[in-house]
């Protein structure tokens, strides 16, 4: 990871083209854009480390990035991905917790990082486009838990019972003699 210098003008047109900020006025953008720090990473790079402690909020301006998490083997299982315009790393900006996936860049990424003193400063003097941000971040969070939800459902009705094995089991030969005698 790098800190990027950036035109603040060039920043602000890249922030616009984020969801989180979609709804600020220009004058809110360019008081946000203040809050920032440029940060560019290469393909490979991970920006976020699951279990570790972080407090960013992060603004995907420019490539893509992977969203993994370790899987019980400890191998890293690729869960979604990230674009331009997204947002990563809503829930920690309320509390201090552990990251709950790693987020690899794809591609050479320039991200916007916003740490949640910042965050919260700017909120505190920009209340209204405080609102805007935070109402968009409850959003994606509950979207993201109705998602994990429906994820969840659909593995748990994927499992194989005991039931189905039976079921399954008396269409098969009880021993090698039945299987020979048909």
């Amino acid at each position: 990871m790098r800190i990027r210098t950036i035109r603040n003008d060039k920043l602000i047109r890249e922030l616009k083209g984020a969801v989180i900020l979609q709804n600020l006025s220009a004058r809110e953008l360019k008081r946000f854009a203040k809050a920032c720090e440029p940060r560019d990473y290469d393909a490979g790079e991970y920006l976020v480390e699951q279990d570790v402690l972080g407090s960013d909020l992060h603004i995907l301006l420019e490539g893509a990035v992977d969203i993994t998490v370790r899987g019980d083997r400890g191998e890293e299982v690729r869960v979604s991905e990230v674009h331009k315009g997204d947002v990563l790393g809503e829930a920690s900006i309320f509390m201090d917790l552990p990251r709950t996936a790693n987020v690899v860049a794809r591609s050479a990424c320039l991200v916007a990082a916003v740490s949640r003193d910042r965050l919260f400063a700017y909120c505190e003097r920009n209340p209204k486009a405080g609102l805007k941000i935070f109402g968009f971040v409850i959003y994606s969070l509950l979207r993201r838990l109705g998602s994990t939800s429906r994820e969840l459902a659909h593995e748990r009705e994927s499992v194989v019972t005991a039931d189905d094995l039976e079921r399954l089991g008396a269409c098969f030969p009880k021993s090698f003699e039945e299987m020979m005698a048909k």
